[in-house]
Formats: structure tokens, C-alpha cells, sequence
């Protein structure tokens, strides 16, 4: 590790936690719930660009002038051409003004190649656009605050996103490649409760900080890595409030559960659920999973009539 890992402290207190608490923001104002289990993509690369790839083909919809400019920036951040990058980003952001990979693009371009402090942003972009985009707003946001006021101790924030897809196998190659790259202080991501669980034994075991803005699972808890962090509420948290409004306030004691087995996170907030309304006096009386091969909908309505609330994990 080179003398800037020692700068991980201050990184981590100064942005890692705004970054990851203005992206979590951003998520949560949009979809108003916890983390969720993002799969799909057929991408297994790693996909990572400071600026010289587009990432987000249409973060702006289908808006030619945009695209021509964005791509433009792209273009010259490939050829080291970063005065023109700077004025090729300021034009489609000007179209633009909520392009978050743009904006971050933009904020690097005009770093160039000076000294900076650089983190990372892990998203699902081919599986979950929306909710990528509103955590790289949140990153955004606080590169740019961090870089007006001076940056850090006088040193400005270089952000690099890499798109996991979503899934574990991508979200392993993202954090052996962001974890060899020593001027990487630390990540801000992933989204999805089952790509952090797996980023997270490499990040540990290369002692890289990592803060999730939505991965919720309680699998994480159990991980001890000291190196993760994560600004929302785990599920043993959610599950309890959960179970508490069923008891308290719609005075509900038996409920069905509806689960994704195949999802970490259904499956986490599901035990976390189950095992609080038990212990407040209510029951479970049917888990249905609704990745069985034998499920169907139709039967599972039909048993849901045994209870007087449902509980969608």
C-alpha cells in the first residue's frame, strides 16, 4: 500500500460517508424502501471509466445534442485532451443539468491528470439504470461540494464508476480490480445486499473501506469486516418496525410471507420479520417462496386468505 492509504481516515470521514449517505438519499427519496436484490445482465467484464467510456448510454434520454457532446468529452478524455473534455461536459450538462455521469466526468476532466484523491462508485447500471443513477447523483453531489470548497487538506476528488451489473460474480472482478489499484481510497457501493456481501471478503482481505448506501441484509453484520460500512438501517431493524406495525398499530397477528429464496435480501428481511413477530406474539402461518418451481400465484392467494396480513419480502 502506498502513503495515500493512510489517508483512508480522513476520506472516510470527510466523504465516504457524505458520498454514501447523499447517495443513499437520493435512492431512498426515489424508491422509499431498503436495499433490493438487483440480478441480470449478461455482461461477466468489468466495466470501469473515469471519464474515456460511457458507461450510461442514455442518462439524459434519447437527446442527440446531449449524446453528441457527452461523447465528445468521452472522446477527448481518450486522447488526454482534458481542456476540451472540460468544454465538451460543460456543454451537455448545460443541456443536461442532472446527468450524474456527466457531472462526475466533468469534475475529473477538469482535475485532469493533477494530483487528487480518487474513490469509487459500484453500481448495477445494466440491471437497475434508475436506481444507478440516483446513487451517482449522490456521488456527484458530493465530489462537487468537496472539490468547490478546496477538496481535501487542498487535494480535489477524482470519482471512478464501475458498473457491477448487479451481480456477484461481476461485483468479485469490480473489487479484485478497485482493490489492486492503489490510489483507490475507497468504494462507495454496492448496491444490491448479495454484491456487497461478496465485494466485501475481498475489500477486507485488501483492507479497502467500502459504504453501502442501500445493502441492508444482516449477512453483512455477521461478515465483521471493519473496513464495511452502510448508511441505511439493516434488516433487523426493518423487520422489527415491520412487525411492530402489524401488532401495534393494525393490531394484525397472523400474517403470510411472500420471499425470493434465490435473494439475499428477501430472504434476510423475511427471517428478520418472521422472528420479530413471533417474539411480539404473532405467527407465520405460510412462507410462500415465489421462486419455486411449483409456484403458483393462484394457490398462493388462496393461502393467503389464512392470515389477516401479508407481508411482501
Amino acid at each position: 500500500m502506498n502513503s495515500q492509504k493512510n489517508e483512508i481516515p480522513l476520506l472516510l470521514g470527510s466523504l465516504l460517508i457524505t458520498g454514501g449517505i447523499l447517495a443513499g438519499g437520493y435512492w431512498w427519496f426515489i424508491n422509499g424502501r431498503g436495499d433490493s436484490n438487483t440480478t441480470g445482465g449478461n455482461n461477466t467484464n468489468t466495466e470501469l471509466s473515469e471519464g474515456n467510456k460511457n458507461l450510461v448510454a442514455l442518462e439524459a434520454g434519447d437527446r442527440p445534442a446531449f449524446i453528441q457532446a457527452k461523447n465528445a468529452g468521452v472522446e477527448a478524455v481518450g486522447r488526454k485532451k482534458n481542456a476540451e473534455a472540460v468544454t465538451q461536459f460543460s456543454k451537455a450538462l448545460q443541456l443536461s443539468p442532472n446527468a450524474p455521469e456527466t457531472k462526475i466526468y466533468f469534475n475529473n476532466a477538469k482535475i485532469g491528470d493533477g494530483t487528487a484523491f480518487k474513490i469509487a462508485v459500484a453500481v448495477p447500471i445494466q440491471s437497475n439504470l434508475d436506481g444507478s443513477l440516483e446513487i451517482l447523483r449522490g456521488v456527484a453531489q458530493a465530489q462537487e461540494e468537496v472539490n468547490k470548497t478546496g477538496g481535501i487538506n487542498g487535494v480535489p476528488l477524482k470519482v471512478v464508476i464501475a458498473d457491477d451489473a448487479g451481480k456477484t460474480e461481476n461485483a468479485i472482478q469490480v473489487a479484485q480490480v478497485l482493490s489492486k489499484d492503489e490510489q483507490v481510497l475507497g468504494v462507495v457501493g454496492h448496491y444490491a445486499s448479495d454484491a456487497s456481501i461478496a465485494a466485501s471478503k475481498v475489500y477486507k482481505d485488501m483492507k479497502l473501506v467500502s459504504i453501502s448506501p442501500v445493502s441492508t441484509s444482516v449477512e453483512l453484520t455477521k461478515l465483521s469486516n471493519p473496513y464495511f460500512f452502510r448508511t441505511v438501517p439493516s434488516d433487523y431493524v426493518s423487520g422489527r418496525a415491520l412487525a411492530d406495525y402489524a401488532l401495534q398499530k393494525i393490531k394484525r397477528k397472523q400474517a403470510v410471507v411472500f420471499f425470493n429464496s434465490s435473494s439475499g435480501y428477501s430472504q434476510s428481511l423475511k427471517n428478520e420479520f418472521v422472528t420479530a413477530l413471533s417474539l411480539g406474539g404473532g405467527s407465520v402461518v405460510k412462507e410462500i417462496d415465489l421462486s419455486a418451481a411449483d409456484f403458483s400465484a393462484a394457490k398462493a392467494l388462496g393461502q393467503a386468505t389464512s392470515a389477516d396480513v401479508i407481508m411482501l419480502a
